[in-house]
């Protein structure tokens, strides 16, 4: 081996220790950049015509586990999901349990039952009458607000979804441009020159990515460049294109399209669904899934306690009079129908067929003037009608008991909607109705409701009883003579019974059909409630701590140990050192011989 040899090689020592300190440097310098791996400096010996020649570079290795980077993207997914479903779930339990005034919806409903037994004691108290309306206004108005705000949370989710996907489109973009880097570096440490930086920098912006999206993620190991799609197969980016999120019509909120970016930077008019029914995780399924599923269902249970109870409360309050009485009442469920002229059975309700009730015209005493109730009632024929509100006011008209003290009359309001309306003709007369059997077509026609509407949406007190509480109906038609009676309590304390009255309620929201009280419904759509927030928190906790576990595991395979690197920096100082003194042993002995010569 020549001395020009030796020296090759003490040289080619001093460059891998030179390289190596800068290595070491480099980890130490970036102990605390979030998604930093550190590196590591892989060498081989060189030989030349079988004798060595020193060590050359293979590779400046970055540090990292593949099966556990992947086991943390998605748990990053699973995570983010959990976190954004519990902080939605909690906003939904919130409005619930902040709903009006009285500390929840359930608490509301009794105080509203509580004003009904309390007037039922004193009939005639016009302090407890307003009591009643007050809570019933309570009442509606807090369903409204529920409603309201639980339509509230779903478009802020909404909205969250097209925040989230313009951020969404920048990681993909990132990734791309990240992509075209690495693959234009390679994968090969030449000179020492890496893409090892461009490698983290990508991790990165694919765990912000999984994230918002659950996604697979598939490597080219040829060129360093990945592939990524949706759980679901549609491609988001890979070394040569990508693509741009974005919202295209859709009822009732606007659905989730890809489009290709073309070479020159414009979009691709072909549009491709996102189909968000088949994603798993991810922040953005959350925020879908809040918004078309859990408050639906939850507002579909609101909903349906509030058509429970506007139906439970006005069938009643339908059969009943205020004391005094008024002296015309108008039919409030009649304005679904289509005109005063179509069918009742079959725009209105069929059960109307066959039924009867009274009618007795009184003084502002409640004396009888006139009445059905020792004569004919008026009766609605049987199926299949055609039966309309101008037959029914015919037919009221034509009952020889009341035909000369009042009038009824099918005719549109103010909205053009078809109503019944029945009037004494002399303005200090009253009318007082009354159901005359099992039935209720005083309840259906809405002859003297309480509530107004059918839903969350539309629910409240009837304009005349909200304006003038005594209109509120607690006493019933006298069965003997038709009058009514000042301290007759006998409505409102069946209005106070529906506490204790279990009713049969249809399924909705993913609570199937039972028999409940109003406010055992109520405290069970609450508790229905809280055990999935209660879920979903157990869902964050178990997914925070496997992220956890997964990113401490990786963090002691990439992260970079202060120590570790100390001791190499010494080693690589030692090797620089080392090989130098080879360098000067062998420039010695060159000298030597240059002075032989001389």
């Amino acid at each position: 081996m020549s001395l020009g040899n030796s020296l090759r090689i003490g040289t080619s020592g001093m460059q891998l220790a030179q390289l190596g300190l800068g290595t070491v440097s480099h980890n130490i310098a970036n102990i605390n950049t979030v998604g930093y791996s550190r590196q590591q400096v892989q060498t081989s010996a060189t030989s030349a015509n079988g004798f060595g020649n020193g060590v050359q570079l293979d590779s400046i290795q970055r540090i990292t586990d593949r099966f556990i980077a992947s086991r943390q993207i998605n748990a990053g997914s699973d995570t983010a999901f959990a976190t954004q479903r519990r902080t939605l779930m909690e906003s939904l339990e919130n409005t619930l349990s902040n709903a009006g005034s009285q500390g929840g919806l359930d608490a509301t409903v009794g105080s509203f039952i509580e004003s009904l037994n309390q007037a039922s004691n004193e009939p005639g108290n016009s302090a407890l009458k307003r009591n009643v309306i007050q809570q019933a206004d309570l009442l509606a108005r807090t369903l409204q607000d529920v409603g309201g705000k639980l339509k509230t949370i779903a478009t802020d989710a909404d909205n969250a979804i097209s925040a989230d996907l313009a951020v969404t489109n920048q990681i993909i973009k990132d990734i791309y441009n990240l992509n075209i880097q690495i693959t234009a570096q390679g994968l090969s440490s030449s000179n020492g020159a890496n893409a090892n930086d461009l490698l983290d920098a990508r991790a990165t912006k694919i765990n912000q990515l999984a994230e918002r999206f659950k996604i697979q993620v598939s490597e080219n190991t040829s060129n360093g460049g990945v592939r990524i799609t949706t759980e679901n197969g549609r491609k988001l980016v890979d070394d040569v294109s990508y693509v741009q999120l974005t919202r295209t019509t859709g009822s009732p909120y606007s659905a989730i399209s890809v489009q290709n970016v073309k070479v020159d930077g414009t979009l691709d008019p072909t549009l491709f669904d996102i189909n968000t029914a088949t994603l798993t995780s991810g922040k953005i399924k959350a925020l879908v899934d809040v918004r078309d599923t859990n408050v639906p269902n939850l507002l579909a249970q609101i909903d349906q306690f509030t058509s429970t109870l506007i139906t439970q409360v006005n069938r009643l309050s339908s059969q009943g009079s205020s004391f005094p009485p008024v002296r015309a009442l108008t039919s409030a469920n009649t304005t679904v129908m289509s005109s005063t002229a179509s069918n009742m059975f079959t725009d209105l309700d069929p059960a109307l067929a066959n039924q009867s009730f009274h009618i007795s015209v009184v003084d502002t005493l409640g004396n009888p003037v006139a009445s059905t109730i020792n004569g004919t009632a008026v009766t609605i024929p049987g199926l299949p009608g055609p039966y309309s509100l101008t037959n029914l006011a015919n037919t009221i008209n034509a009952n020889g008991a009341v035909s000369a003290t009042m009038t009824a009359t099918a005719l549109t309001n103010s909205d053009g909607r078809p109503i019944l309306q029945i009037q004494a003709n002399n303005p200090n007369h009253r009318i007082v109705l009354s159901n005359n059997s099992s039935g209720n077509p005083l309840g259906i026609l809405g002859m003297n409701n309480l509530f107004t509407g059918t839903s969350s949406t539309n629910i409240a007190v009837a304009s005349g009883m909200l304006n003038n509480p005594d209109n509120l109906p607690t006493a019933r038609m006298r069965t003997t003579d038709g009058g009514l009676s000042s301290l007759d309590n006998r409505n409102i304390t069946d209005l106070a019974k529906l506490a204790d009255t279990k009713f049969s309620i249809p399924a909705a929201g993913g609570l199937a059909a039972q028999t409940a009280t109003l406010v055992g419904y109520t405290t069970q759509v609450a508790g229905n409630l809280a055990v999935q927030v209660a879920d979903a928190k157990d869902r964050v906790s178990f997914n925070e701590n496997l992220k956890q576990q997964l990113d401490q595991s990786l963090s002691s395979i990439a992260g970079v140990n202060i120590n570790e690197e100390l001791s190499q920096m010494l080693v690589y100082q030692n090797s620089f050192q080392a090989s130098a003194r080879i360098i000067t042993v062998v420039n010695e002995m060159l000298q030597e011989l240059v002075n032989i010569i001389r």
